[in-house]
């Protein structure tokens, strides 16, 4: 029999090119996912929230399994701080948008899918309209409010989400889906005292541990594989290689799977996350601003980063850590100007906070050192 040109790069169900045959053979190959699993993940649509450490190899597994919808909303651009851990990107993508970089990289790796790029932050501006038309949510995110706004979202919805976080060497990982626990059952309330990866650090490949448990439950979810992770909580220690699993459990008290809460509306005022730091916008100097400040004499810059940062680099100033600051602040002139510097900007602002409520006049380095020295070189 002759074939003709249009039906020569198919197979004989016509669901798959010869080249998607070809790609997903390991797939196919899978009893326990085969041509009908992987069918699924084709006509799968995915939202993945973030574009950093974890959503790196979420995109890259995801596309490279062939979900054939996905759609990556981050509205940052690329850093080179972001590189340690940020597999998706390359150097000469830096400052560039995060989103766009991500889907021409996934693009390159497998042509047969659509990709959307979002260049916006998730808000509940589009929170609505993005995740309601997802099959699975993946949180990416490195703030309790996106992951509060996602819980409440997909909730809403009935959607399925992965959840993961990262901190230093630790990581958790955990699928919330409508029968499950859900986020706010696991946090009710948002930590006060965690910091994020720009002031605590992280271990380069642990976002890429976590990120690949995601993409790892995703592809069995949307394969309708048995998924360990729903209404489990499994937590990663990376310095030692310990992971434990942890069963969750619908609280009593959660607004939405207590009993009676199928009335709860959403609370938009709940994903503000804004707080006195956050206000402290206006005391904020730009790293030009902080060049000339330094020179005068009624100024005193102040380090609040640790010990050992301040060993390995720094610019000058007077330094007092900012966990000790509160109990040494008779070191600092309350006549000067205090301006303060971290790494990023972070601790500096949480530093001027605390300053300024003890009455001094202060200042905080908009960016910190990361800033500085991208702008002197």
């Amino acid at each position: 029999m002759t074939m003709n040109n249009d039906d020569s790069n198919k197979n004989s169900s016509g669901d798959f090119s010869s080249e998607e045959w070809l790609r997903y053979t390991r797939h196919l190959q899978l009893p326990q996912i085969g041509v009908s699993g992987q069918k699924k993940l084709k006509q799968s649509k995915v939202l993945i929230v973030g574009a950093g450490g974890l959503g790196s190899p979420v995109a890259l597994y995801l596309a490279a399994a062939g979900v054939g919808h996905i759609t990556i909303v981050d509205g940052d651009y690329v850093d080179v701080t972001n590189l340690q851990r940020q597999i998706i990107f390359t150097t000469d993508q830096v400052g560039k948008s995060k989103a766009l970089c991500a889907k021409e990289r996934l693009l390159a790796l497998n042509p047969s899918i659509m990709v959307a790029a979002i260049k916006e932050h998730l808000s509940i501006n589009n929170a609505d309209d993005l995740i309601k038309c997802a099959d699975l949510i993946l949180d990416c995110t490195d703030n309790f409010a996106t992951r509060y706004l996602i819980n409440d979202t997909c909730s809403q919805y009935k959607k399925p989400w992965v959840f993961a976080s990262i901190y230093q060497f630790s990581g958790q990982c955990a699928l919330f889906t409508e029968k499950s626990a859900c986020f706010r059952c696991l946090f009710p309330d948002p930590p006060t005292d965690v910091a994020d990866c720009n002031t605590a650090g992280v271990l380069g490949v642990l976002p890429g541990i976590l990120g690949t448990l995601q993409a790892n439950e995703a592809i069995k979810f949307l394969t309708g594989l048995p998924c360990p992770l729903e209404n489990n909580l499994l937590m990663v220690e990376a310095s030692d290689l310990i992971f434990r699993k942890i069963k969750l459990n619908k609280s009593n008290h959660c607004p939405l799977c207590a009993d009676g809460a199928h009335n709860y509306k959403i609370d938009t005022s709940s994903y503000d996350m804004s707080c006195e730091v956050n206000r402290l916008d206006d005391e904020e100097i730009s790293t030009s601003e902080f060049n000339l400040s330094r020179q005068h004499s009624s100024s005193v810059v102040l380090d609040v980063r640790g010990q050992n940062e301040r060993e390995a680099f720094n610019i000058g100033g007077q330094h007092i850590p900012l966990d000790l600051l509160s109990e040494n602040l008779s070191l600092l002139d309350q006549n000067k100007a205090i301006i303060c510097y971290c790494q990023t900007g972070i601790r500096s602002k949480q530093a001027a906070v605390l300053l300024k409520t003890n009455g001094f006049a202060v200042k905080s380095l908009k960016g910190g050192l990361a800033a500085f020295l991208k702008e002197n070189g």
